[in-house]
């Protein structure tokens, strides 16, 4: 169901990794999508129209949230405000504590996302359908009673400075490595901010530090490597044990010192 309502030069190596593997096909005819027909969408007196199109191959639900704002709301003064709301969405409201929001869906089952644009900010969840109140009531609060406590506005505006930094400001690596790298593989222009998640997932597989993935994205901390992008790497989230089992299998062999990395101290 889709319910409607957003180090540069291994940065750039590790997004084309990400972006070769899709093909360019010549655009085809628009033709009618099935189930269609079965899309239904009201307004409310508010104004918030709602849009269902249901779709019940698999029991899972997609919830996008379209706020019709974005960079072009902006002036001198007030510009990157739209990119920081967006960050603030996550931090808190009156109901609940700065993280609740994402622990809670996760213990649902659900995933979120949001970006931010010239026109649009969008705020999407992927969740099992036997959650929908729970999401339901998550975006509702966020919407109606979000909050700001200084502390969290602080660290938000570094977040997202860093943000502009990398993405905006650092002109010389998209004119000199970024735009020509994407003409080179044939690919559509997109800023280099668009594979940040790419780039971010490939480093982890890796295995680059934690601690420096995160300085790279601008993060204050690792806590989003480990919440968002370590599901897309399998070796960061086996929680049986089997890993070090691999690990002890593959690289100690009897009668010979183990080869372990760095400053370890291999006598224990």
């Amino acid at each position: 169901m889709r319910l409607l309502t957003t180090g540069l030069l291994p940065l750039a190596c590790a997004a084309a990794l990400g972006l070769t593997t899709l093909s360019a096909h010549a655009a085809k005819p628009a033709s009618k999508v099935p189930g269609s027909d079965a899309i239904a969408s009201k307004t409310l007196a508010n104004g918030l129209k709602i849009v269902v199109w249901p779709d019940h191959d698999i029991p899972n639900a997609s919830y996008y949230t379209f706020y019709k704002v974005g960079s072009r709301n902006e002036y001198p003064g007030i510009t990157g405000l739209a990119h920081y709301f967006e960050h603030m969405m996550f931090n808190g409201t009156s109901r609940r504590a700065p993280g609740e929001f994402d622990r809670i869906m996760e213990a649902a089952g659900g995933s979120n996302n949001a970006s931010t644009s010239n026109d649009l900010t969008i705020y999407t969840d992927w969740f099992p359908t036997s959650a929908l109140e729970t999401i339901f009531d998550l975006e509702g609060d966020r919407m109606a009673n979000l909050a700001f406590d200084p502390k969290v506005v602080e660290s938000e505006r570094g977040v997202v400075y860093s943000e502009r930094r990398s993405s905006v400001d650092n002109d010389n690596f998209g004119s000199r490595v970024w735009y020509p790298l994407l003409r080179h593989l044939g690919l559509k222009k997109r800023r280099p901010y668009q594979m940040r998640h790419t780039a971010a997932t490939l480093w982890l597989a890796s295995g680059e530090a934690p601690e420096w993935i995160a300085r790279q994205l601008g993060h204050a901390s690792t806590e989003m490597l480990f919440r968002v992008y370590s599901r897309y790497v399998p070796n960061l989230v086996r929680r049986d044990g089997t890993m070090f089992e691999m690990l002890v299998a593959g690289r100690f062999v009897a009668g010979e010192q183990p080869q372990l990395h760095g400053d370890v101290d291999a006598r224990g």
